[in-house]
């Protein structure tokens, strides 16, 4: 789960408990019994395990190779996290800039939405690309 606040347990799944906490959080789960880790899923894609363990995520990662998408993915990166899974992300940065290989990190935009935010860890300079 995505939050941008403290965060509780409840049932297992992480809450938002705060909304004065300025570092936002990312949660994804560990199979207990393969080690595996994924994002917001019921079974473990390795082993089909269900003993999944929440955990926070550092929140950094890298943007991966987009594939195919619809208008309505059309702001939306897959963005490989340090841990192993891999998010869908909305990245707050210039549009030239917004590509494969370049390093990210999960950011705070003021919203609980359902997809969390990244934002660039350093300036790509320009490069033509306009």
């Amino acid at each position: 789960m995505f939050h941008t606040g403290s965060t509780g347990l409840r049932n297992g799944t992480a809450v938002l408990a705060d909304e004065s906490a300025a570092e936002p959080e990312l949660y994804f789960q560990r199979c207990r019994w393969c080690q595996t880790t994924t994002f917001q899923r019921l079974l473990c894609p390795t082993c089909g395990s269900t003993d999944l363990a929440p955990e926070l995520s550092a929140g950094e990662g890298v943007i991966s190779v987009r594939r195919a998408f619809t208008a309505a993915q059309a702001d939306l990166w897959p963005v490989h996290m340090a841990e192993g899974f891999v998010v869908q992300c909305r990245v707050d940065g210039p549009p030239h800039a917004v590509r494969p290989g370049v390093r990210v990190r999960l950011s705070h935009d003021g919203s609980t939405g359902r997809r969390p935010v990244v934002r660039l860890c350093e300036e790509v300079a320009l490069d033509g690309w306009f």
